[in-house]
């Protein structure tokens, strides 16, 4: 009777130091977070969208650096991915425009046709070990394109509708209608307005 108890207390023993081993391989795995939390905090530094004014059609410009906190300084996070977000006048706000690749340092920049006037930002979303962080929005005025003054010849004896003015290249006279030889002059150019036909270096045909 006592061997048979002594052989199930030694059978319980190797049990428990099993238990004991497995549980010990396991906590750690069991202790971590399926994903870590980002800890590093990170900043758009020197953001800007420029000029403050531009003619439509001509480039918006957007830089930026993908910075990170390093102790008591601030140092660049290497390449992350970037989002430009744009704020139309009147439209639905902060629409993602395009999202980049900074370079090895951080560095962001890239460029926009001018359509309509709004608010431009930069934001970095949470990625590896960086939290996300977004820059201030910057205002950009989009100016109406100006109108043409001159134009070729809509034929070879008319002008266009809009620009009447016939400009003679050899002679450097300009005739508007109802002048003698308004309509016996083939135009090499068109005016819109005779301002524009002096600033052409055009003088006015005297009869």
């Amino acid at each position: 009777m006592n061997k048979s108890l002594h052989k199930h207390r030694s059978a319980l023993r190797r049990l428990i130091l099993v238990a004991a081993a497995s549980l010990a391989v396991l906590a750690p795995a069991l202790a971590a977070p399926v994903h870590a939390a980002a800890t590093a905090n990170s900043r758009v530094a020197t953001f800007a969208a420029g000029p403050a004014s531009v003619v439509k059609g001509k480039p918006v410009t957007i830089s930026a650096q993908a910075q990170k906190v390093a102790g008591a300084r601030w140092v660049n996070t290497g390449a992350v991915t970037a989002t430009v977000y744009f704020d139309p006048d009147g439209a639905a706000p902060n629409k993602a425009a395009r999202t980049v690749r900074s370079n090895a340092r951080g560095y962001v920049r890239l460029a926009f046709p001018a359509a309509v006037s709004g608010k431009w930002s930069l934001r970095i979303p949470g990625q590896a070990a960086l939290k996300a962080s977004s820059s201030a929005a910057r205002y950009v005025k989009v100016l109406p394109a100006p109108k043409p003054t001159s134009s070729r010849p809509a034929s070879k004896w008319t002008c266009p509708a809009w620009a009447p003015i016939k400009g003679n290249a050899p002679s450097r006279i300009y005739h508007l209608k109802g002048q003698r030889f308004y309509n016996r002059t083939t135009p090499e150019i068109c005016f819109a307005t005779e301002a524009a036909a002096r600033q052409g270096g055009y003088r006015r045909s005297k009869v």
